[in-house]
């Protein structure tokens, strides 16, 4: 998959989650009235289009480090499990930090209650990425990370064997995400269904090892006609569950998350979708935006907020694409910003901007 592809689809997956935050009021709203003539239910189908955003991320996460391996150990660099982690760690830890401790001082800043009970309360958050609703994502990434030394490892050595490892995850997994029937199952054998937090990487490691193992072993083109097709059908059983669901009276946190069958069905034929392009339709236009989507996927939520309380009337679809061109500049100016600071601002700045840019995902 060349590097233009990737770039173009980074920055549509994360336009893709600010869609899935800035509809969600919209949803519990066509949830209660079924109004399919409104803007709130096009604000359910972007936000069950959207549904392959996340599962993408993690994709690409395997994808791109492993040809990033690749290319190093081509030019003759080798990394260990610990100098690799040394520097990948931190890319992700430093900025979950920064935000979860943003989130938790707004929280608990009028705090009252006993401090064992804040100190598990921090720490419960803190383990499973809960200070704020997306924070999830970078538990997902660290475990990931360090797991992926191990994984490219095994990939690299036995492909085959990997090749059916992945597959066998990805079976199991869905069986974990459809509950119904497996639930029932288990219940004749006097078994409990495993339940997890969503940031454990159990629900999300299919879709790393895939993509580690297609940077090493490309997938097999699908005809153009019947991807296409394939993928009309997987966005709109997504979009159909969530209204057949939406009909029973479920609430909507039931039904309407990434732990789906569907969902998974969906993101993999997106990626199948995706090795069947040659090129991007822009070229190498993306190049210079895709580095800014992890620091807009950290700040978005921010402004999302201030837009929902300064701007409480404007519907959820004008919202969306507020937030996403505001987050976008504010995102890209913060990159110049930093940047001339750390080249041209004295030397004792240098450290601080460094540290400001690892906070916010900048570097």
């Amino acid at each position: 998959m060349p590097r233009s592809l990737t770039d173009l689809y980074k920055i549509i997956a994360a336009i893709a989650v600010v869609g899935i935050h800035a509809t969600s009021q919209s949803e519990t709203r066509f949830a209660s009235a079924h109004d399919f003539n409104s803007l709130d239910f096009l604000s359910v189908v972007v936000n069950q289009w959207a549904r392959f955003s996340v599962p993408l991320f993690i994709y690409f996460s395997g994808y791109g480090l492993t040809i990033s391996q690749k290319q190093n150990e081509d030019s003759g660099i080798f990394r260990t499990w610990l100098t690799f982690l040394s520097r990948r760690l931190p890319t992700i830890l430093v900025p979950y930090l920064f935000f979860s401790g943003l989130a938790l001082v707004l929280e608990f800043h009028s705090y009252n209650g006993p401090a064992n009970e804040l100190w598990i309360s921090i720490a419960t958050k803190l383990r499973t990425g809960g200070a704020d609703y997306h924070l999830y994502f970078l538990v997902i990434l660290a475990q990931c990370y360090l797991l992926f030394p191990l994984l490219s490892g095994f990939a690299r050595q036995k492909t085959t064997a990997f090749t059916f490892a992945t597959w066998l995850a990805l079976i199991l997994v869905s069986g974990l995400l459809y509950k119904g029937s497996s639930e029932i199952l288990l219940g004749k054998l006097g078994a409990a269904h495993p339940g997890w937090h969503a940031s454990f990487v159990v629900y999300w490691l299919p879709y790393f090892m895939l993509g580690v193992l297609h940077a090493i072993e490309p997938p097999r083109p699908v005809h153009r006609v019947a991807i296409n097709i394939a993928l009309i059908a997987a966005q709109a059983i997504v979009l159909l569950e969530y209204i057949h669901y939406s009909w029973q009276g479920t609430p909507v946190d039931y039904y309407n998350h990434f732990s789906r069958p569907s969902v998974m069905f969906y993101a993999l034929v997106v990626i199948w979708w995706l090795h069947s392009l040659r090129t991007s339709p822009l070229g190498r236009g993306a190049e210079r935006i895709a580095p800014l989507t992890f620091s807009v996927y950290l700040i978005h939520p921010q402004v999302l907020r201030l837009v929902t309380n300064y701007l409480p009337g404007l519907p959820t679809l004008f919202g969306w694409m507020f937030v996403v061109i505001t987050t976008f500049v504010l995102v890209y100016g913060l990159t110049l910003l930093t940047n001339k600071a750390h080249e041209k601002g004295p030397g004792f700045l240098t450290g601080p901007v460094q540290i400001l840019q690892r906070c916010l995902g900048l570097r």
